[in-house]
C-alpha cells in the first residue's frame, strides 16, 4: 500500500529538485576552511568541559523524546537502527511516539535493552493552525508511559481529543502537546502535563529555504561537516518559550521538554540527512531521577523516569554544541540547605537564593515569570530573587562570535505564601 506524502516527503522533494545543481561543479565552492575552523572551535569547547558532583540523591539521564520507526507511516527506522543510535548518543532513555498504529502494542520496544530504558507512546493529530504546504502547523498529542491494558479496548477514533487525552491518563501515561505551535485550541493546553518547547523537525522545516545550501554543502564537503552544519538548526525558540512563559506564570506546573522527532527518513541523493545517532545528538531531554533509596548503577526503570517528567524535574541541552549532563539549577533557604528542585511548586522564603552550576563557562540568564532579569558569565551562580514569582534559567555558549543556546530549564516555582 502507499504510503501518503508527509510534509517530510515535500521537504525531501525540494531538496532533491535542486539536486543536479547541487552536484554541478560551479556548485562546489562551499568554504570548507571555514567549517574546519568551526569544527576546531566546537572542539576546543567541548574540552573546556569539567565533571560537576551530583546532588546528593538525585542522578542525570540523557534521553530522546518524540522519535518514530517503522512502526510510523513516514519511517522505515527498524529497531536495530535507532537502538544503535540510541548508543551512538549515549542516551539512558528512549521515548518512542510512533504514529498511532495497533501494532505498537505488539511490535513496539519497551523495556531494558543493556542500560537504555525504551518507553512506549504513540503521536496522535490534533489539528492545525496552518494548513497547506512545507510550512504548514499542525499540533499533536504526545501520550507515553501508559498501561499496555489499554490496548484491550483502545481505537483513538472513537474519543474527542479531550477524551482522548484523558483516557492517556486513566491508564497512567503522560501528554504533552507536540509541535504547539500548531495547537489549534488553547484549551488543549490546559489539559496536558506539559509541550514541546523546541522540535527539531519543525525547526528544519521552518528553515527549509537555507536548506539547499546545506544540502550543497554537505554534498562539496563529501559528509565530512554533517554534524557541524547541523548547528544551523540550534537557535533559541522565541516563540514556543513565550508561550510556555505565558503558561507558567500562573504559577501552575507546565512541563517543557525537548522534541527530536526522529524519522531517519530525509535521504536526498543517497545521503541521509537525518541519521537516528546524529539528531539524537542535537538535542536532549534530560532527567534527574530521585535515587534516594537506592544508590545502584543499574539503569533507573521506566516508572522513576516518568515520575521525573511528570514533576518537571528536567531540562533541555543541545547537546551538539557540548554535553551539559551535571547541570544543576536549585534553589537553597538561608542555612544554605536546598528547598526547590526543577519543577518544585515552593513557598518563596525572603533571603532564599537560586543555585546554578554548569560543566563550564557560559552565559547564565536568569528569567523571572518569562522574563529577563539576570544575567552573568561563569560556571556557577549564586542569586538573591527579586521576590515570589517562576524562576528559570537558559545558559548560552559562545561559537563564532555569537552566543548560541544551550540549555534551557523548567522552572522553580516560588509563589506567595497565601
Amino acid at each position: 500500500m502507499s504510503r501518503p506524502i508527509t510534509r517530510r516527503a515535500l521537504l525531501a522533494s525540494v531538496i532533491q529538485a535542486t539536486g543536479v545543481a547541487m552536484l554541478a561543479p560551479s556548485f562546489g565552492c562551499t568554504d570548507r576552511g571555514s567549517l574546519q575552523a568551526l569544527r576546531e572551535e566546537l572542539q576546543t569547547l567541548r574540552g573546556a568541559r569539567v565533571v560537576v558532583p551530583p546532588l546528593k540523591g538525585f542522578r542525570d539521564l540523557r534521553g530522546v523524546i518524540h522519535t518514530h520507526s517503522y512502526l510510523s507511516s513516514d519511517s522505515n527506522g527498524r529497531p536495530e537502527e535507532f537502538l544503535a543510535g540510541a548508543q551512538q548518543a549515549k542516551l539512558d532513555y528512549l521515548v518512542m511516539t510512533d504514529h498511532f498504529d495497533p501494532r505498537i502494542f505488539t511490535e513496539g520496544l519497551k523495556g531494558q535493552y543493556g542500560d537504555l530504558t525504551v518507553i512506549s507512546g504513540a503521536e496522535f493529530p490534533l489539528g492545525c493552525t496552518r494548513k497547506r504546504g512545507v510550512t504548514r502547523r499542525c499540533g499533536s498529542i504526545l501520550g507515553f508511559g501508559f498501561s499496555s491494558s489499554l490496548a484491550q479496548t483502545f481505537s483513538p477514533d472513537s474519543y474527542s481529543k479531550s477524551e482522548l487525552i484523558a483516557q492517556i491518563k486513566r491508564y497512567g501515561g503522560l501528554v504533552f502537546l507536540g509541535h504547539a505551535r500548531g495547537v489549534p485550541n488553547l484549551q488543549y493546553f490546559e489539559m496536558v502535563h506539559g509541550m514541546e518547547v523546541f522540535n527539531i523537525a519543525d525547526t528544519m522545516r521552518e528553515r527549509y529555504l537555507s536548506v539547499p545550501g546545506f544540502m550543497i554543502n554537505l554534498f562539496a564537503t563529501q559528509q565530512e561537516y554533517h554534524e557541524e552544519l547541523l548547528l544551523s538548526v540550534i537557535e533559541r525558540p522565541n516563540w514556543l518559550l513565550a508561550r510556555w512563559d505565558q503558561l507558567t506564570r500562573t504559577g501552575h506546573r507546565f512541563v517543557g521538554i525537548g522534541g527530536n522527532d526522529a524519522h531517519q527518513n530525509l535521504n536526498v541523493l543517497g545521503v541521509l540527512v537525518d541519521p537516528y545517532g546524529l539528531v539524537y545528538r542535537i538535542l536532549n531531554t534530560h532527567v534527574l531521577v530521585d535515587v534516594q533509596d537506592s544508590e545502584s548503577a543499574a539503569s533507573p526503570s521506566a516508572n522513576i523516569i516518568l515520575a521525573a517528567l511528570s514533576q518537571g524535574r528536567c531540562y533541555l541541552a543541545f547537546s551538539l554544541l557540548c554535553d551539559a549532563s551535571g547541570f544543576q539549577f536549585y534553589a537553597i533557604n538561608p542555612l544554605g540547605t536546598p528547598i526547590a528542585m526543577m519543577g518544585d511548586v515552593w513557598g518563596y522564603v525572603p533571603r532564599s537564593q537560586l543555585v546554578v552550576r554548569l560543566p563550564r563557562v557560559g552565559a547564565i540568564e536568569i528569567f523571572k515569570n518569562g522574563v529577563p532579569e539576570f544575567r552573568t558569565v561563569g560556571r556557577e551562580l549564586e542569586y538573591t530573587p527579586s521576590g515570589p514569582g517562576v524562576y528559570r534559567v537558559e545558559v548560552f555558549l559562545k561559537l563564532q562570535r555569537r552566543w548560541r543556546p544551550w540549555i534551557i530549564s523548567n522552572p522553580i516555582y516560588l509563589l506567595e505564601e497565601r
